[in-house]
């Protein structure tokens, strides 16, 4: 089983890596974080729609690598932290360009969802009720058309003055999580 992990915070060694590697350490099979941030080889969609009649993007760039590894991936996972309410910028570019995935439904052949997903979020804020709601609406529909079924949600707010380790139900989450994509 073949597990990718699509990394957009900027601290190599911030929360969002470390609620990363927490997960990674519990997960069965092969493992692979990759980080997106500051992927500035990466050029933006420019909606040309070549996707509505291709399984692939126009644009040759070393996004190709990163469609290779979604498409050999069996669970796919997205970790961010969350800026005003969303998801970093560096990662939103990368998300664009999955638009190939998205234009299924226009080419008609759509992916069952065979695989399976996840979703972690850190924001430094104090937790409130919709702090992490655009991003986790986002991250749903991607793993949607990415033909992976959301296993769960794990979210930590108030990483400003807490991290992982202060955090028992965060924990017990990410244990939870794994135990989902391992069963």
């Amino acid at each position: 089983m073949k597990t990718l992990i699509l990394t957009g915070s900027p601290r190599k060694k911030g929360h969002t890596a470390e609620l990363t590697a927490y997960l990674a350490d519990r997960l069965e099979g092969e493992v692979e974080i990759l980080s997106l941030d500051n992927r500035k080889d990466i050029t933006p969609c420019r909606d040309c729609r070549y996707c509505f009649t291709h399984k692939s993007c126009s644009i040759q760039d070393p996004m190709q690598e990163i469609y290779h590894k979604l498409d050999e991936a069996d669970q796919i996972v997205f970790a961010a932290p969350v800026y005003f309410y969303n998801i970093p910028g560096s990662m939103k570019a990368v998300l664009d360009r999955l638009q190939v995935y998205w234009a299924a439904v226009v080419r008609g052949d759509r992916p069952s969802e065979n695989r399976k997903g996840g979703i972690i979020l850190v924001g430094g804020a104090p937790e409130s009720v919709h702090q992490f709601s655009g991003a986790v609406q986002t991250f749903q529909y991607m793993l949607g058309d990415l033909g992976a079924k959301c296993e769960g949600v794990v979210t930590m707010g108030g990483s400003d003055r807490t991290g992982l380790c202060d955090r028992p139900d965060v924990q017990k989450k990410l244990d939870e999580l794994a135990s989902r994509l391992n069963g």
